[in-house]
């Protein structure tokens, strides 16, 4: 028969065992949580992207947090995005109206003081798009952006064919309801149309200029 005072565990013995199970019960929590706040913020997502979805009669992609579809009759992307010109993240919305033609890329930033106007920077091979856009001039932008309130960027990308119009986010809340993605799709077929038509006419000039050289 062992003796009694042979059945005593070392205590370095149980103090080892206790800190395995404090390892893997800690383990076990964080593996739940993570899976709970997973399916919870893709709860959220599907919340705040669905109706998104229904307006432009297409679908939510969660993994990329994104909405595809239509709207009067073009070919529109929405989505969370990497900010390209540092970190954060941005909401796009997209909207296809290829019109061949030249890039451009408008700006406005937040204005040095209150009494300030936003600045503005305007990017193009072609000055003259600007001025040949009524939908750019600071009154107009309102329809679509604050730009007193937030900085944002409205492009142009003839490889890809798409209007886009950027804003920053801070987080999820900042996704767009429906009402202000219809803005957003409104202002931004209203601007492939004088787009398009500018487009037409630089490119029309540059063949007329081509013919006569």
């Amino acid at each position: 028969m062992i003796p009694a005072e042979r059945l005593v565990v070392n205590p370095y013995i149980s103090f080892g065992l206790a800190m395995c199970l404090v390892v893997v019960v800690s383990i076990v929590a964080t593996a739940y949580l993570a899976v709970y706040f997973n399916r919870k913020a893709k709860a959220d997502l599907e919340q705040a992207l669905s109706p998104l979805a229904e307006l432009i009669q297409g679908k939510v992609d969660l993994e990329e947090a994104e909405v595809s579809g239509t709207y009067r009759n073009q070919m529109v992307k929405a989505r969370m995005a990497n900010a390209t010109e540092g970190p954060g993240r941005v909401w796009q919305t997209e909207l296809l109206d290829a019109a061949g033609g030249t890039a451009w890329m408008y700006t406005s930033s937040l204005p040095k003081s209150d009494d300030a106007n936003p600045r503005i920077e305007f990017e193009t091979r072609e000055p003259a798009i600007q001025e040949q856009i009524p939908l750019l001039s600071p009154d107009q932008v309102t329809g679509v952006a604050n730009p007193r309130h937030e900085r944002f960027r409205l492009e142009y990308n003839p490889e890809s064919g798409f209007l886009r119009f950027v804003v920053p986010m801070q987080n999820r809340r900042d996704i767009p309801d429906a009402t202000k993605l219809e803005q957003q799709l409104a202002y931004l077929v209203r601007l492939g149309d004088e787009n398009r038509a500018v487009q037409e006419r630089l490119i029309a000039a540059r063949e007329k200029a081509g013919a006569n050289t």
